[in-house]
């Protein structure tokens, strides 16, 4: 990553707050998407909604069933000849998808170093983990149910909600738009 402020997120939940660093130089898509719907609040108040222990924690896969979420974007990510050299490990921060389109807001969080080993490549990594790791873990540790799905993947959610309660950001004064598709 180039030597300059990169932008910062924190995301508030209801066990604390993780912090992100994020990665424009590498998805700048990505980046823009997602400090565009922080700015706009529509990460705030959602229910985290997917667990998937020694996988992902993923605050949405489903846009939050809100309109205003559903952002396509061109997947930044190698299978789709895009190069991204944010090394997918435990605490990167990427974009889900389906094939070449990425989603601008049902972002996740890899768990666990073998988990980034079947996504990279897949999906846009556009930022990492930088604090706040106990309160992923917090979170990842707390009483799941599973949630029926047509994915192919077990997929749990908090029997007790858990809460993006607030996502802000921290550009330094620098803009990242972004193109949907």
């Amino acid at each position: 990553m180039e030597n300059r402020l990169l932008p910062l997120a924190h995301i508030k939940t209801t066990f604390g707050t993780i912090d992100l660093e994020l990665y424009p130089e590498e998805a700048p898509n990505a980046v823009g998407a997602f400090i565009w719907a922080a700015q706009q609040e529509l990460f705030d108040q959602r229910k985290i909604s997917r667990v998937v222990p020694g996988f992902v924690l993923q605050p949405s896969y489903t846009c939050f069933d809100d309109p205003r979420c559903d952002i396509e974007l061109n997947g930044e990510f190698r299978a789709n000849n895009i190069e991204n050299d944010v090394p997918f490990c435990k605490g990167t921060v990427a974009m889900g998808g389906v094939g070449m389109v990425a989603s601008g807001t049902c972002f996740f969080i890899t768990l666990s170093d073998e988990a980034g080993q079947t996504l990279d490549g897949r999906f846009a990594a556009f930022g990492s983990v930088i604090g706040g790791w106990g309160t992923v873990e917090k979170i990842v540790n707390a009483p799941l149910r599973p949630v029926e799905n047509d994915m192919g993947v077990a997929v749990n959610e908090p029997i007790t909600p858990i809460y993006l309660e607030k996502v802000t950001i921290e550009t330094w004064g620098r803009c990242y738009p972004f193109e949907r598709l």
